[in-house]
């Protein structure tokens, strides 16, 4: 969440979809824009990273194949916004050459590479509803384990179904409520 908010692009709701605005916010906040486009990987690389410490401190049964699943899935998460991050880098780079050109119907390629967003969003998901299963399953998180695997779940269709979009700070939440039940439980 720290990542999205780094951005003056992503502190306007909701978000700009005038071309030259969007330009405007990219070229405007440079430094904002590129440090988004490099904390969201690595928070992710964090994500996969202590998501599988856990699974390496789990019985090994079904929530330590569980949590090693969810590890998995975090790091395809990963990979797949890597795309996504270095068009970030790139529009970063344009924008102010793009304003100086004047084109006034130049649309801006902020979610180029969108097809990986979903595939993405999906992992992340996944990946949050498999270490909360394997947390309830090995009675570190008995109800909330089950609870944020819940959540999970009706938020992939909730998104695919209902909204065709998911807001990725909404995972965030899901994960800040685990962690946060981790955090007390220790």
């Amino acid at each position: 969440m720290v990542g999205a908010w780094t951005a003056a692009y992503f502190r306007r709701f909701p978000l700009p979809t005038d071309p030259r605005e969007q330009l405007m916010l990219i070229a405007n906040d440079r430094a904002g824009w590129t440090a988004q486009a490099i904390i969201f990987p690595v928070c992710f690389l964090f994500t996969t990273l202590i998501v599988g410490w856990i699974a390496a401190r789990l019985p090994e049964s079904w929530p330590r194949w569980l949590a090693s699943a969810a590890t998995v899935a975090s790091g395809a998460a990963l990979l797949l916004w890597l795309p996504i991050t270095a068009n970030r880098l790139n529009i970063a780079a344009q924008a102010a050459e793009l304003i100086r050109s004047g084109a006034p119907d130049v649309q801006v390629p902020v979610l180029i590479n969108a097809n990986t967003f979903w595939p993405h969003t999906i992992s992340v998901l996944a990946g949050i509803g498999l270490i909360g299963a394997a947390l309830a399953l090995a009675g570190a998180l008995p109800t909330l384990g089950w609870v944020v695997t819940a959540l999970a779940a009706a938020a992939a269709l909730i998104g695919a179904l209902v909204w065709h979009d998911w807001p990725p700070f909404m995972s965030y939440l899901i994960l800040l409520v685990l962690a946060i039940g981790l955090i007390r439980a220790t």
